[in-house]
């Protein structure tokens, strides 16, 4: 994470956390939503490197998959930039047409078959381990918060470690990526299944306790109980929560040269 992104989501929380004082029913979105807008401002404000400004739309793609899927392993064993070799090949094609061409084949010869096998092995782990402490967390008492405050904060702190980790490991900012979002997707499943069996659980316990909050409520049935904690809203809020830490953690990886990489 660059400084500069770093200050745009300190202000943004800072900013947030002033604002939800004087609007007390909103102040959970405003930080909610405060990190993704802090990231996308970073985006949009960013200035491009001097000589940016002239790469066509060939040479953007190319960089682009480069930056994606690192340095690779050749045969021999040695790292090699294929991003550099392509685009420097790419730099003796003149022909606008031809260029586009050359590019769409090399992007896609760059990005190869997505290594969804062991991220979806790395993430279905990681979701299992998340809804087990998460039940456990249930099961010892919900206390004065719920289960909301741990499935808002904790889950950050997983993808970015998960997709820094990955990202590191392989040198492979795909390989971060791919493994953080998978990981995203199914902890949101097992967060929903954990939601619904001890809504149902405490619905039976203790009827008017929320196991979302902990917040007293007026449920008439289970089912009321567990569509109001498994709700689409909820889950569509946690995940615009956690969308950015994938991205954030495997970019961190990917900028780490400290150890041996393997092949990606």
């Amino acid at each position: 994470m660059t400084a500069r992104l770093a200050g745009w989501i300190v202000g943004a929380l800072a900013v947030a956390l002033v604002l939800a004082t004087f609007v007390p029913y909103g102040g959970g979105a405003l930080l909610v939503f405060a990190v993704p807008g802090a990231i996308v401002a970073s985006i949009l404000t960013r200035r491009r490197p001097a000589g940016h400004e002239n790469r066509d739309a060939a040479e953007r793609l190319l960089v682009a998959a480069g930056a994606v899927t690192g340095e690779r392993t050749s045969s021999d064993g040695e790292q090699v930039d294929w991003g550099a070799a392509l685009r420097a090949e790419l730099a003796t094609i003149t022909v606008p047409r031809e260029r586009r061409r050359f590019a769409v084949g090399a992007a896609v010869a760059l990005l190869g078959r997505p290594q969804s096998r062991r991220s979806s092995l790395v993430a279905a782990a990681v979701a299992v381990a998340f809804g087990a402490g998460l039940l456990a967390v249930s099961r010892a008492g919900l206390g004065d918060d719920g289960l909301g405050l741990v499935t808002l904060l904790l889950p950050p702190v997983v993808l970015y470690t998960i997709a820094y980790l990955c990202a590191r490991s392989t040198r492979s900012l795909r390989f971060g990526l791919e493994t953080g979002i998978v990981a995203a997707l199914t902890i949101l499943v097992a967060m929903a299944i954990v939601y619904g069996v001890e809504a149902a659980h405490w619905y039976q316990v203790a009827p008017d306790v929320s196991v979302l909050d902990g917040d007293y409520v007026d449920y008439d049935s289970t089912r009321a109980a567990v569509l109001d904690a498994a709700h689409p809203i909820i889950l569509l809020v946690h995940l615009v929560f956690w969308s950015p830490w994938p991205f954030l953690g495997a970019w961190a990886g990917r900028q780490r040269r400290g150890s041996p990489p393997a092949d990606a």
